[in-house]
């Protein structure tokens, strides 16, 4: 792909939803479908999906941050050890979600962070918001 395909992809993602903070509900639900369908093929984006990507998620992060405001900061790591516990689920029990046992022990004892493609794994097994995952 020729840096003028990539750059009219990102220039797509753009205009289809501008990189601007979020400010109510039904732009939130917007940018959490494109976020959904960027995730949906996560190992086929170029460098700029990606980094579009990321800004998204922060932006959706910021945005549903007010709800949280009672609520102590979680970190991915935090918060999928959380659902490990409520589920009664083993670190083997995640081999698939991160490819390998030595992956998810990593992650757990705070020697690796997640990829994208398992932040999106994860969040499709706990049905949550990839932006809870991308630190």
């Amino acid at each position: 792909m020729s840096a003028a395909e990539i750059d009219e992809e990102y220039e797509k993602l753009i205009k289809r939803f501008p990189l601007r903070p979020i400010r109510d509900d039904e732009h939130n639900d917007l940018a959490a479908e494109i976020c959904d369908s960027l995730t949906d093929r996560i190992g086929e984006l170029t460098a700029s999906e990606r980094d579009y990507l990321e800004v998204l998620s922060d932006l959706i992060s910021k945005y549903e941050s007010q709800w949280d405001s009672d609520l102590p900061e979680m970190s991915p790591r935090d918060l999928i050890q959380y659902l490990m516990d409520q589920n009664d689920l083993a670190q083997k029990d995640l081999v698939s979600e991160f490819g390998s046992p030595s992956r998810v022990s990593e992650f757990l004892n705070g020697e690796r962070s997640l990829s994208l493609e398992q932040a999106k794994r994860l969040a499709e097994r706990f049905k949550l918001n990839i932006s809870a995952l991308i630190a």
